[in-house]
């Protein structure tokens, strides 16, 4: 069985910290419901070293930080996960990002070498009032997956949810679903249709 690798940063002084926190949390409870093992990255342990060099043990890697156009980013603003980093480790793997815009350009550079399956956002990832509507919506993808979808049916999924999330919202606080709306029309899912979490080497 697979393993993951669940990133996260969770510093007290991050913005959102507590947001990013409980999507890893959400992260673990999907790997403890399928049996599936996971290891955690937090602060002060967030480095390209503990991340991106540990790859080569487990298939996918979760992260939920800060990113922007280029990458993802530790509680010093320094690079994780980025075009800038030495990438190898991720041919035949996955990420899932719940970050910032790091679908422009990390995620063809991740491609280029041959990452297999890709979960990000091209724009910026929102939040505002009610926290699990976000979660739920994020995190959705990733449960599917696990849960022995393939990658069509996960993504398929995930838009349903965030489309659910969103009605709901739409009548109880109707500026949460207007970010929610930008988050569903940020998101790059990309993959083999048929790919399986079991095809993850």
């Amino acid at each position: 069985m697979g393993k993951i690798l669940i990133a996260c940063n969770n510093d007290s002084t991050t913005i959102l910290h507590d947001f990013l926190e409980s999507c890893a949390d959400e992260a673990k409870q999907i790997c403890a419901d399928n049996s599936i093992e996971y290891s955690p990255v937090y602060p002060p342990n967030l480095s390209e070293q503990n991340v991106i060099g540990v790859m080569p043990e487990h298939q996918l890697c979760f992260f939920a930080g800060h990113g922007d156009t280029d990458g993802i980013y530790n509680e010093d603003e320094e690079a994780v996960v980025s075009i800038h980093t030495t990438n190898y480790n991720f041919k035949n793997k996955g990420l899932y990002c719940v970050a910032c815009s790091c679908a422009q350009k990390l995620h063809s550079h991740l491609k280029s070498l041959e990452l297999l399956f890709f979960v990000g956002y091209n724009d910026t990832f929102n939040v505002r009032g009610e926290r699990e509507p976000f979660i739920n919506s994020a995190m959705a993808g990733l449960k599917s997956f696990l849960n022995g979808d393939p990658l069509k049916v996960a993504k398929e999924k995930m838009i349903a949810t965030y489309d659910n999330q969103i009605a709901t919202l739409d009548t109880t606080d109707p500026m949460a679903a207007v970010e929610l709306v930008h988050n569903k029309e940020a998101l790059v899912f990309d993959g083999n249709d048929d790919l399986l979490f079991s095809n993850l080497q």
